[in-house]
């Protein structure tokens, strides 16, 4: 059977979509991954605008209006200032359960096959 060349169009095109749709998931890991850390540290002086928390109205933050304040955003639940802002030099780390765990390594003498590990032939 010979292959037309629309068929070979078609082809080439689902290819493509395939290759980014698996490139777009291999991002948004990548972002999901970045935002596990504590960020900061950010600066906070009289006159600026206010902090944004994710809820103003019910997560505000309240700073004393006469100094600047070095703060970080943390897990919500773990911050001194508002629920996810800590204020201070050293911001707690990610809860357990949270973060990028590796995974153990394999045995000796075993190879990756197929996303499984298994003897090397």
């Amino acid at each position: 059977m010979k292959t037309t060349q629309s068929q070979k169009r078609m082809l080439a095109g689902a290819l493509l979509s395939a290759g980014v749709a698996l490139a777009g998931s291999g991002l948004s890991a990548g972002v999901a991954a970045a935002e596990v850390q504590p960020t900061g540290p950010f600066t906070w002086c009289p006159g600026d605008a206010p902090v944004p928390t994710g809820n103003i109205r019910v997560n505000p933050v309240i700073w004393d209006e006469n100094v600047c304040h070095d703060y970080w955003y943390v897990y919500h639940g773990q911050g001194n200032v508002a629920q996810n802002i800590w204020e201070g030099p050293n911001p707690p780390g990610p809860p357990p359960g949270q973060g990028f765990v590796p995974p153990p390594p394999i045995p000796p003498g075993w190879c990756w096959g197929l996303f499984l590990p298994s003897p090397c032939p």
